[in-house]
């Protein structure tokens, strides 16, 4: 059963397998509304683990969003560490329709694990993948681990997922469902390779 911690400015979530799910802080509740829930519930359906940045008008101050998005590092980088996550699936909320599917491929994830997102998410609904890194906000938050193994494979993935507020109000549970089965079937990657 995960097990839920609760930091002065994120939540963590500590779950199973390799993939962590991101929601990163907000000074609006407009600006992500019901993201972090969302995420939450996602990570616990899933069993996935979770950071997850609170929503609060103290983060309109410099110095503390600074902080507060250190802590959420601090956290993102434990999990790696500790618990050798290999994907991260940064979720953020924006005010247009549809979904966006942002990442720098080769750099932040692989070709198959942003197919594989992009594959699940399109069964529901309108998605767009955007693979230039200049539009890509994930870095703000969750650091690139883009350094590969002896392979010269990523050692963990990033992929953001921007989901619209007509989903997040309206096709919440799709948006839930759809998170926890992406991260059931990147580890389930993991386990077959």
């Amino acid at each position: 059963m995960p097990v839920k911690i609760i930091r002065p400015d994120h939540v963590e979530i500590i779950g199973l397998g390799h993939v962590l799910l991101t929601a990163p802080h907000t000074a609006s509740p407009d600006a992500d509304l019901h993201t972090g829930s969302i995420v939450e519930e996602a990570a616990l359906t899933s069993r996935s683990y979770a950071v997850i940045g609170r929503v609060s008008r103290e983060l309109l101050d410099p110095n503390r969003i600074q902080f507060a998005q250190s802590e959420f590092r601090k956290g993102v980088e434990t999990f790696i560490a500790e618990d050798g996550i290999r994907y991260i699936l940064n979720i953020r909320g924006k005010i247009e329709p549809g979904v966006d599917i942002r990442t720098t491929v080769g750099q932040m994830s692989s070709t198959s694990a942003t197919e594989l997102v992009r594959a699940r998410l399109i069964k529901d609904f309108t998605v767009r993948v955007t693979n230039e890194s200049k539009e890509l906000k994930t870095v703000d938050v969750v650091p690139s681990y883009n350094s590969n193994d002896a392979k010269g494979d990523l050692i963990v993935e990033t992929v953001e997922i921007e989901f619209g507020e007509d989903e997040r109000k309206f096709q919440r549970e799709k948006v839930i469902s759809d998170l926890s089965e992406i991260a059931d079937l990147l580890n389930a990657r993991l386990a077959t390779s």
